[in-house]
């Protein structure tokens, strides 16, 4: 008997640890979802370049260089994401009200690199957070920009350190994005994705 109750406790918590059910995630009845991640480069009005899925980061962008090959004209650039998020049902046939709308109101970005090491100022960029607006429709998407590099972090080590080297140091980092929201009814969702990001002082 003291055999078949510890085989029936093991087999319990063997199901606690694989019946993760997405659907039980928040007590919200819907799910924020994060669709994509998409990159832009830093222009010189502040706004996204280029987008792609990989982003690669100037760590100081310039437009010329003089006689002797220095740099010139050189300037700071943030660099932006364009998110895109999907407010879905948990339950596709329930009848929902606009009490399940989701308001997004913050976001995080964090930095990690593959080879573990993650001092923030010292290995990769502080993490930052910031603030955004907009409403989600249940059913709807929504796409919406933030700063995934800030002006700042370009001007702290590790990045500053990258300056002048002609593009000869590479760091590759991978930012986690992290969106957070309520509905209507005062529900907390969130929803997360990625971005590999390389930087370099990749000159003019």
């Amino acid at each position: 008997m003291k055999r078949a109750w510890l085989l029936a406790l093991v087999a319990i918590s063997f199901a606690g640890c694989t019946a993760r059910d997405f659907t039980t995630n928040n007590r919200a009845d819907v799910i924020l979802r994060m669709n994509s991640v998409q990159g832009g480069n830093g222009t010189a009005t502040g706004g996204s370049g280029n987008t792609g899925q990989h982003l690669f980061s100037d760590v100081l962008t310039c437009t010329g260089v003089d006689t002797n090959g220095i740099e010139q004209n050189c300037t700071i650039l943030n660099d932006n994401a364009i998110l895109t998020l999907a407010v879905i049902q948990k339950n596709p046939t329930a009848t929902l009200t606009n009490l399940e709308d989701v308001v997004l109101s913050t976001y995080t970005v964090e930095y990690s690199r593959a080879d573990g090491r993650g001092v923030e100022g010292i290995d990769i960029p502080f993490a930052v957070s910031g603030n955004v607006t907009a409403l989600i429709t249940v059913g709807g998407t929504s796409t919406i920009p933030i700063v995934v590099v800030r002006h700042e972090a370009k001007s702290e080590p590790p990045l500053r350190n990258m300056v002048g080297a002609g593009g000869a140091r590479l760091l590759t980092l991978t930012a986690k994005i992290t969106v957070y929201g309520r509905t209507t009814s005062g529900k907390e969702v969130s929803a997360f994705g990625y971005l590999e990001i390389t930087f370099a002082d990749y000159g003019p």
